[in-house]
């Protein structure tokens, strides 16, 4: 059987040897455009397609790391620990914010949780980003941080000494 080459073969093509000629085809520059725009679609269908795949593994990681081991992650509500992460606080603090109502939150039997939005919302109303400079000047000025002859801020007395 002949192939396209004009050299000769089986029908799978095992035997078939390639010629070293090209063909050259014409097309239209619409039908040319409307070709590169599918492909283009293609393109971006499987990079979408592989970002979802790449979200859901990572979230399927996250779901099954040591520090979730145990419970079921929810979206919605977050653990005493994540809320302190999250606002770079104590847990005595968080504590505190519940006392006084700053935070909402909710009791499941003897767990709290404490809804993200509420979290993330006062995250950004609370939460201001200072200088370094400012932070050790205010370090450098607090009297705790002036330990001079163990007054701990003490000014004018000496510490524990009857004179």
């Amino acid at each position: 059987m002949a192939g396209k080459t004009g050299e000769s073969g089986d029908i799978c093509g095992r035997n078939l040897k390639m010629s070293t000629t090209m063909e050259i085809m014409t097309i239209e520059s619409n039908a040319y455009r409307l070709l590169v725009e599918k492909i283009e679609k293609i393109t971006a269908y499987v990079e979408e397609s592989r970002n979802r795949e790449e979200t859901e593994r990572k979230r399927k990681e996250e779901a099954e790391s040591p520090a979730t081991k145990g419970r079921k992650a929810d979206p919605k509500w977050m653990t005493h620990k994540e809320v302190c992460e999250a606002l770079d606080i104590s847990h005595r603090t968080l504590h505190r914010y519940r006392q006084k109502h700053i935070i909402p939150y909710s009791m499941i039997g003897r767990q709290i949780r404490y809804p993200r939005q509420a979290v993330e919302s006062l995250r950004e109303r609370w939460m201001v980003e200072t200088p370094a400079a400012k932070i050790d000047r205010m370090i450098a000025e607090h009297p705790l941080h002036n330990r001079k002859n163990g007054s701990y801020g003490k000014k004018g007395r000496s510490a524990g000494k009857n004179q």
